[in-house]
């Protein structure tokens, strides 16, 4: 049917559009998005001047990347929708000390390695590094920095696996 394949050709130039049209946006914003990386609809950037996201990522819909005090992610990098990222925080004694919470912000850097796997609605806190060729599960709290090829799941996130030094392996999380 020519009226299949017509409708077909024209949508897969329309979600490529969509994907070009995201990408000028978040550079014109001043993210530095490496060759061949998306972010799929609906994503959230704050102070986007302040990340930089490697080559050949995909960052899933509804996630939220507070980038104040620095974010990196490296290349190869698949982040699953749901997802937030943290790289500011406030003091814990700000109400001890009689300070607002504004003037008691604290950054600092989240950096993600390269060929890791960050599973849906995974909530990542400020200071946190992941290694390279590391796996987070589906709705894991990373409030501490992880090893390389690790398999890590919960809240908080605790390490359940460690992966082989060949390519990156299949792990059953759960």
């Amino acid at each position: 049917m020519p009226s299949q394949f017509i409708a077909r050709v024209f949508d897969r130039l329309r979600y490529r559009l969509e994907f070009i049209a995201s990408a000028v946006k978040w550079r014109i914003m001043g993210l530095n998005l490496g060759r061949g990386s998306i972010l799929y609809g609906n994503v959230v950037l704050y102070d986007a001047s302040k990340v930089r996201i490697g080559e050949r990522c995909a960052i899933g819909s509804f996630t939220v990347v507070m980038g104040s005090g620095g974010v990196t992610i490296g290349d190869d990098v698949l982040i699953s929708s749901h997802c937030s990222i943290y790289s500011v925080t406030h003091a814990t004694d700000a109400l001890e000390l009689g300070l607002p919470y504004r003037s008691t912000r604290r950054m600092a850097a989240v950096a993600i390695g390269n060929n890791v796997w960050i599973g849906t609605g995974v909530r990542i806190l400020p200071g946190v590094t992941i290694g390279d060729g590391s796996i987070v599960g589906a709705g894991s709290v990373v409030t501490k920095s992880l090893p390389p090829r690790i398999v890590a799941v919960g809240a908080p996130a605790r390490i359940i696996r460690q992966l082989g030094k060949g390519t990156l392996e299949t792990a059953r999380v759960g």
